[in-house]
């Protein structure tokens, strides 16, 4: 994992995920914006996936329990395409944007937490 790119991640989902979730709660329906911030989301998890397959390659491997890293980077690239989903079964409920915002800012937390679990962690 590469702590400026977490950082990037981290601070750009959660710019994102507050900006859905506001216009959420203002109960503005599911559109092409909130779709693309969730495609944004999960554009980040791919990079991440892809870092994390070659920096442990690079010499470069986690200093936490590396099951669990993968199992929240896994959980992670679901959450996007799920609240999507969600928001586009319910479009014309109210919460259906807010949805995809609060999925992202769970992002933004777990991108984080992965961050914790690659390199804060010792054996």
């Amino acid at each position: 994992m590469i702590s400026w790119l977490m950082l990037a991640q981290a601070s750009a989902l959660g710019l994102i995920g507050a900006a859905v979730a506001v216009v959420g709660l203002a109960r503005r329906p599911f559109n092409d914006w909130v779709f693309a911030g969730a495609a944004i989301a999960m554009l980040t998890l791919v990079v991440q996936t892809v870092a994390s397959i070659i920096a442990p390659l690079a010499g470069a491997g986690p200093t936490g329990d590396l099951l669990e890293y993968w199992t929240y980077l896994i959980t992670a690239l679901m959450i996007p395409p799920a609240a999507v989903l969600w928001a586009l079964v319910d479009k014309k409920g109210e919460w259906a944007t807010l949805v995809v915002g609060v999925g992202i800012l769970a992002v933004a937390v777990m991108v984080y937490r992965m961050h914790q679990i690659w390199f804060v962690q010792v054996a």
